[in-house]
């Protein structure tokens, strides 16, 4: 192994030391929960984001920050007057302006307004463009407001631009906002105001949701960190992507099919090299897979060898339901989670045994139940 390769191989598994510590850290001291994360919120526009937002941005809500979050919105983001708008009339989210024709209607995402002035704001998490979307808003702030009397604000993760079709043919001016830059900025600055009350620790965890949605959580930092490493060290980085392949066959064949072949498995080429050990006279435990270049998508189940087919009937040490060549049932390897050997994500699992330990238990599982 030339020295640039150790020397990678070293920096790489200090920081991954490093990045466990900081893991296991936020895992003990609870840091990982989220409670958007816990109710499957994080991409839900509507019920998560435009309506979070809403809350935040109404004075008359009961979070307990008065106009702060909307006063910093109006200077920072839209550039206008701290009392451009003074207080938020109600219907803020999701506000009906009737049947969508060409030029008219929809559903606004957000709205702020108090009689003389508006905003509204089109949010975009993963939700594409509707046709004249932005023209049919823009006409309905002209009616209610008055050209100049309100801001159409298209904001998006990025702040990517919208589509053609958005503006039916359209030349109106917008403001284009980021959940990456501007509205992250405006919360990180809510959140270290004192007193500390109740709604910072939701801010927190919706600061949480917004760098992972933008890729800027520390996970994605750590990647970045490991992925500038290999590139500063570019010759000993393509040495060992070109020996990917018999990284990997040498891994699946210590550390899976070698430790199974001595407790008794044999390797049938003449079953797409399948693993069959005999269980008694008349069945045998199969591990397979019908993949004919990778063991992935694997299986494990009692296979009949001999005589008739026995009534099907699954076996507690089984996920899932019998077939005729699986009579009493079958499961995914790692109860399909890990069974691709071919992923280099599950390298970890197989190096250190994870996945055989896997293995042996539902082997000791299937013993049980066959003895009883």
């Amino acid at each position: 192994m030339t020295n640039s390769i150790k020397e990678l191989l070293s920096k790489l598994s200090d920081m991954h030391s490093a990045e466990q510590d900081r893991l296991q850290k936020e895992e003990k001291e609870g840091e990982n929960f989220n409670v958007f994360s816990a109710l499957n919120m994080c991409s839900d526009e509507m019920r998560l984001h435009s309506r979070l937002l809403a809350t935040l941005f109404n004075p008359k809500a009961n979070h307990g920050l008065g106009n702060e979050f909307l006063r910093q919105f109006l200077v920072t983001a839209i550039k206008v007057d701290d009392n451009y708008i003074t207080h938020c009339n109600e219907s803020i989210a999701e506000r009906y302006i009737g049947e969508v024709t060409e030029t008219t209607g929809g559903r606004i995402d957000i709205i702020l307004e108090d009689g003389k002035h508006g905003i509204i704001i089109e949010n975009k998490i993963y939700a594409c463009d509707q046709p004249n979307q932005l023209l049919r808003y823009y006409n309905y702030g002209v009616k209610q407001f008055g050209e100049n009397n309100f801001k159409l604000v298209y904001l998006t993760l990025d702040g990517s631009e919208p589509s053609p079709d958005s503006f039916g043919g359209g030349h109106f001016d917008f403001i284009k906002l980021s959940y990456a830059q501007d509205i992250l900025g405006l919360l990180e600055g809510l959140v270290t105001t004192s007193p500390q009350k109740p709604i910072h620790r939701t801010i927190k965890d919706y600061i949480t949701i917004i760098k992972q949605l933008t890729y800027q959580d520390m996970d994605t930092k750590y990647s970045q960190s490991i992925i500038n490493e290999a590139i500063d060290n570019i010759d000993a980085t393509s040495e060992l992507l070109m020996l990917e392949k018999q990284i990997g066959d040498k891994l699946r064949q210590e550390y899976i099919i070698k430790p199974l072949i001595g407790i008794g498995f044999k390797q049938r080429q003449d079953d797409n090299g399948a693993l069959w050990r005999d269980l008694n006279d008349y069945y045998a435990i199969v591990i397979k897979t019908d993949d004919k270049t990778y063991w992935r998508n694997i299986w494990i189940g009692v296979t009949l060898k001999e005589g008739c087919m026995p009534l099907q009937k699954r076996l507690d040490c089984f996920t899932d339901a019998p077939t005729s060549k699986y009579p009493y049932g079958w499961s995914w390897i790692s109860d399909n989670e890990g069974n691709n050997w071919h992923d280099i994500a599950q390298y970890p699992a197989i190096g250190k045994e994870e996945v055989l330990r896997w293995i042996e238990k539902k082997i000791s599982e299937i013993e049980a139940c066959f003895k009883n």
